[in-house]
C-alpha cells in the first residue's frame, strides 16, 4: 500500500525537510538569543507573552508541514499561512530600521542570531513561491506530476518545481 507522503515528489519532501531544519535553527536559536541580549540589557520582556507567540507559531509550522507530508489539503495552506506570517514579519523588522544593523562583529552570538533570522526572511519567500508553482499538488490536491520526481519547467536547479 502506497502511503499518503510518497504522493509528494521526492524533491519536495526532500525540500520540506530542509525547510523544517531551517525553521527549527530559527525557533532553537531564539532561546540564548533571548536570553543573551536581555541578560546584557538586563531588561526582561514578558516572558509569557514571548513564550506563547513562540508556541503558537511554531505549533502553526509543525501542523502545517506534517500535515503538508501527508499530503493534505489543509497542510499546505497552514504551512502557507505561516511561511507568509514569518516572511512579513522579518520583512517589518528589517525595514523598521534594523537592516544590517543588526550584524555586530563584536557579538558573535547576536551576529550568527541576526544571521539565522536573514536566512528565515529569504527561505520562506522562496517555499512561498515553491507552494505557488506547486499549488495544485499542494493546496488543492491535484495530481500534477506523471512521475514522483517530475519537476515543473523553468524550475532553478534544487528548487522543487
Amino acid at each position: 500500500m502506497k502511503s499518503q507522503a510518497s504522493s509528494l515528489p521526492s524533491r519536495l519532501r526532500i525540500a520540506l525537510y530542509f525547510l523544517f531544519g531551517i525553521v527549527l535553527l530559527d525557533y532553537i536559536a531564539q532561546i540564548p538569543y533571548y536570553m543573551h541580549f536581555y541578560g546584557i540589557n538586563r531588561s526582561i520582556p514578558n516572558i509569557l507573552g514571548v513564550g506563547v507567540f513562540l508556541i503558537l507559531t511554531f505549533a502553526l509550522f509543525l501542523v502545517g508541514y506534517l500535515l503538508t507530508l501527508q499530503a493534505k489539503k489543509i497542510g499546505g495552506w497552514l504551512l502557507l499561512t505561516f511561511l507568509v506570517l514569518e516572511f512579513v514579519g522579518y520583512l517589518v523588522h528589517n525595514l523598521s530600521g534594523a537592516f544590517l544593523q543588526d550584524l555586530p562583529t563584536n557579538d558573535p552570538l547576536f551576529f550568527t542570531v541576526s544571521l539565522i533570522g536573514y536566512l528565515n526572511l529569504i527561505v520562506p519567500f522562496i517555499y512561498v513561491i515553491v507552494i505557488v508553482k506547486n499549488r495544485r499538488l499542494l493546496l488543492f490536491q491535484q495530481q500534477q506530476a506523471t512521475s514522483e520526481d517530475e519537476v515543473v519547467a523553468g524550475t532553478p536547479p534544487g528548487i522543487p518545481g
